[in-house]
């Protein structure tokens, strides 16, 4: 970067507020005016907020930069391994670099495989399937029923509980306490306040998993844990290990998933002629979900740390600096995207960064992807006059962002 250069200051402030929680594509806007890479405020948490496209891709792909890993907090005297939920967090994939990482990745990619996934489909179709034959019974004569609590947040639990291998009966234990768990990953010092919850929640999920890996070591099944279970010692994978990065798996493919399919409800219902050439043509869905993960992502940003000095796009990056990285800014980039702020599912090359990229890109994208390909199509088709009932609950969050709550009529 030439000396003349001058990076924009910019804070995170407006953003973090709830005017900018309810909707933050404004700030966005703000942002691409001001270029690719911005200063941050000095009273404020990051350093630097990337939000170009190319900028953003540049800084997951870098190894360079670092997801926020055990020696981050460590250099700053952080007290985080007294929390079992930071411990959990730091403990897997989402969270750790280098040969960790490495090792780890790949011995859940050797069996979360695209063929296993592929395998998986006529599941997911069933489990869709009974949560429809759930909402029509609640939906009855046209009475409001809730498609988070009802539809969009368990039909993910089970997918993943099917490919995990956790029992049928099990499942409905989990969604309070993986949004627990997952609160604490959301931007502001607000996010701190859910984090006794988040230690409560992570040590039950913690012990569930742990006599899941035991029964299944006794008695192994056709489910990606044994697969795990059969290869720890060949790849050095210890229970401890297995268990954060089971239990991040799952919130992971969990949440996202549900906000992917409640999002895409919303969008689809506000725009008619959309919802119908979907109808006509299911064939299409894969364009609208891309379309929707682009447009209303369920995850907004990620974070990572330079571990030298360093630039992003001819901005100069010190070392140790602390980079805020804007995935739904991204995603609405005006360099990269015609009409960014349009939502239109028949766009050409159409490249998301909804599930990051690089080491770090998300394992679990495939299955994320197949969920919402069929659920959207099977929904419309079962209720073509589905409707929201009222004002949809607020989206509040950056990380897993979606609605709480989503009051719908069926015809």
């Amino acid at each position: 970067m030439s000396e003349s250069t001058v990076v924009p200051t910019v804070s995170l402030k407006p953003l973090l507020s709830e005017a900018g929680r309810r909707d933050p594509f404004p700030h966005y806007a703000r942002l691409h005016e001001a270029g690719t890479v911005c200063r941050v405020a000095g009273d404020e948490q990051f350093d630097f907020i990337v939000h170009g496209f190319d900028a953003t891709s540049q800084v997951l792909r870098d190894p360079v930069f670092h997801v926020m890993d055990s020696e981050y907090p460590d250099r700053r005297a952080a007290p985080w391994r007294d929390h079992s939920a930071l411990r959990t967090l730091l403990s897997s994939i989402f969270f750790t670099d280098g040969p960790d990482h490495a090792r780890v990745r790949r011995a859940f990619s050797s069996v979360f495989t695209a063929r296993r996934v592929a395998k998986l489909e006529p599941a997911v179709v069933r489990l869709i399937d009974q949560r429809l034959d759930r909402l029509a019974e609640l939906g009855a004569e046209g009475a409001p029923v809730d498609f988070m609590s009802e539809f969009a947040l368990p039909l993910p639990s089970d997918v993943i509980g099917e490919l995990l291998g956790v029992p049928e009966a099990d499942r409905p234990w989990f969604p309070e306490r993986v949004r627990a768990f997952g609160a604490i990953l959301d931007l502001g010092a607000g996010a701190w306040g859910y984090l006794r919850a988040a230690d409560k929640a992570a040590g039950e999920l913690t012990a569930y998993f742990a006599d899941l890996v035991a029964a299944r070591r006794s008695e192994p099944q056709d489910d990606l844990i044994s697969a795990l279970v059969r290869q720890q010692e060949e790849v050095g994978l210890d229970d401890q290990t297995l268990i954060a990065n089971l239990l991040t798996m799952f919130n992971a493919g969990f949440v996202t998933t549900t906000h992917l399919i409640g999002n895409g409800l919303t969008l689809l219902l506000d725009r008619p002629r959309l919802r119908d050439a979907l109808l006509a043509e299911p064939d299409r869905a894969p364009a609208y979900v891309e379309e929707i993960l682009r447009y209303e992502p369920p995850t907004h940003f990620s974070i990572r740390w330079a571990t030298e000095d360093t630039e992003i796009d001819g901005t100069s990056i010190p070392v140790n600096s602390r980079i805020l990285v804007m995935l739904g800014a991204a995603n609405r980039d005006p360099r990269r995207f015609a009409w960014p702020d349009a939502f239109d599912p028949m766009r050409t090359d159409n490249q998301v960064l909804s599930f990051g990229s690089g080491v770090h890109y998300c394992l679990g994208v495939a299955l994320s992807r197949l969920e919402g390909q069929l659920a959207l199509p099977m929904v419309l088709r079962r209720f073509p006059g589905i409707a929201v009932s009222g004002e949809p609950g607020e989206r509040k969050k950056l990380m897993l962002r979606g609605y709480d709550r989503l009051a719908v009529t069926l015809w």
